[in-house]
């Protein structure tokens, strides 16, 4: 095809071509900015076990015990991080993580010196990376053991399988479905 000293602009075979690397660095764009939000969410996670732990254990300084911890005293005294969604009111409060699962914090009356905070409804991902932390700070922790999705994991086992840390092939295969993993950590 000739072209006409008059003629201005592109072609639509030029145009198309623009078109389809404008539409590749977009794709590539959205996949990427998905992927940093997960990592985003994923640690969010992760800190949020870290900042209720904190939080309880500060608040609890002083006392020989646990009596009286629940999600109202929580919510109440505002021990709850921000981003975790607080509804209810009452002995009624609702805790809901960063994927939406719900938080329960309780203790037991056969050792009250010790706390459980449980998360429900956690990914694969996120899963694997909190069941491999590495609670010890300056060889101690407050962290007693951990359950994740009903394999009770401790500091001193003959299962080093069931020791922590575990490893993240261990991690991965205790946390074996998608969406609905549960880990409960007890704290004292």
């Amino acid at each position: 095809m000739m072209k006409n000293e008059n003629q201005a602009g592109y072609t639509l075979l030029e145009s198309l071509a623009v078109f389809a690397v404008i539409s590749v660095v977009a794709v590539c764009l959205v996949t990427i900015i998905g992927h940093m939000y997960e990592r985003y969410k994923n640690s969010r996670l992760e800190e949020q076990i870290v900042e209720l732990e904190r939080s309880i254990g500060r608040r609890f300084a002083a006392a020989e015990s646990y009596a009286g911890l629940s999600l109202k005293l929580l919510k109440d005294e505002k021990l709850i991080p921000a981003d975790i969604d607080v509804s209810g009111t009452g002995d009624a409060v609702v805790l809901k993580h960063k994927y939406g699962g719900a938080v329960t914090v309780s203790t037991t009356g056969t050792k009250p010196y010790e706390y459980t905070i449980t998360f429900t409804k956690v990914p694969r991902v996120p899963c694997a990376e909190m069941a491999t932390r590495n609670w010890e700070q300056d060889q101690s922790s407050n962290l007693v053991s951990m359950t994740v999705n009903n394999n009770k994991l401790e500091w001193r086992t003959n299962d080093d399988t069931k020791r922590m840390p575990i490893t993240m092939a261990s991690a991965n295969s205790f946390c074996n479905t998608e969406m609905n993993n549960t880990i409960s950590w007890v704290f004292q």
